[in-house]
């Protein structure tokens, strides 16, 4: 059972680690934070790598951390790698006199390690992390503080787990910003709103427009100009039927015109509808260097008739 102070500290440990999405940012807060708590003179959040059999310093304290990186840290050596090994927390009053101890990490980091307190990371029966702080300033490491740090350790699983997937999202997001941005041609996407959740350099080019003005914004509102666009996504989204290969003119504000051949899809979340998306070309410099221009025909689209 946690006393006052421990408490009080796992409570407020507790509603800092959900807010952080970054893991490297959660090494650190969870092993300076423990640091603090237990005062602990140095420690180290690990890594482990089963497929290697191997644990990788992320986080450090009381030592360089770039030092501890250097140095090869098997799960078959040292209380960490025990207590890795056989994902069950360790309480080491004497670490001079424990047969798991490894004394290289002293010789290397130039601490003499005393008292030791280590404990898992786990999360679905998969071994995360470990969590190792050396030395309790004021004395020993006690059960009240191990009991403290598994309690913290078990939440420590679910927020890396969340960090990963905040970071795979990101980097998903980064991916579909990069190609949307380098398309030649425009892209244009609404959600069922009608509100504008993409517009790319080329649509800003070809229609003239800034993307400020319309990201966020209602579609119709935004480019009240070009007012076929809105109904042309609004019909794609409501009657689910996306387009190939369509062309349509548009009147641009100083009365000239411009020939626009698109196509629309239906932006979903497995059977959810999320919105509907546009990519286009403008085809009036390929209109007005035909052979022809006169046999040019020209598809008016039928606004009127979007909403029916």
């Amino acid at each position: 059972m946690l006393g006052t102070y421990h408490m009080q500290a796992l409570l407020e440990a507790l509603a800092d680690l959900h807010h952080i999405h970054n893991a490297s940012q959660l090494y650190a807060f969870v092993l300076n934070r423990c640091g603090d708590v237990l005062k602990a003179q140095g420690g180290t959040f690990y890594s482990v790598f089963q497929s290697t059999g191997e644990l990788y310093p992320e986080a450090s304290r009381g030592v360089p951390l770039v030092s501890l990186q250097e140095m090869p840290f098997k799960m078959s050596l040292g209380i960490a790698g025990w207590v890795a090994t056989n994902r069950s927390a360790a309480l080491v009053e004497n670490a001079q006199l424990d047969e798991r101890f490894n004394r290289a990490v002293d010789v290397l980091t130039g601490v003499k390690t005393r008292s030791v307190i280590c404990v898992p990371i786990v999360r679905q029966d998969k071994i995360l992390g470990v969590v190792e702080l050396v030395n309790r300033t004021d004395g020993i490491f006690r059960p009240a503080d191990l009991e403290f740090l598994q309690h913290l350790s078990n939440q420590v699983g679910i927020a890396w787990e969340s960090c990963k997937l905040y970071e795979k999202t990101e980097n998903l997001l980064a991916y579909t910003d990069s190609v949307i941005n380098s398309l030649t041609g425009g892209f244009i996407s609404t959600d069922v709103q009608g509100v504008v959740t993409r517009c790319n350099p080329s649509a800003c080019r070809i229609l003239e427009i800034d993307e400020k003005d319309v990201l966020d914004k209602p579609l119709l509102k935004s480019i009240p100009q070009y007012s076929a666009f809105s109904a042309i996504l609004d019909a794609t989204q409501k009657n689910q039927s996306p387009v190939l290969r369509q062309e349509i003119e548009l009147k641009k504000t100083n009365g000239s015109t411009i020939k626009i051949g698109y196509s629309t899809f239906i932006i979903r979340r497995g059977p959810e509808i999320l919105g509907a998306g546009m990519i286009f070309q403008d085809l009036t410099r390929f209109v007005a260097s035909s052979v022809n221009p006169e046999k040019t025909v020209s598809a008016k689209f039928p606004v009127d008739n979007l909403n029916t």
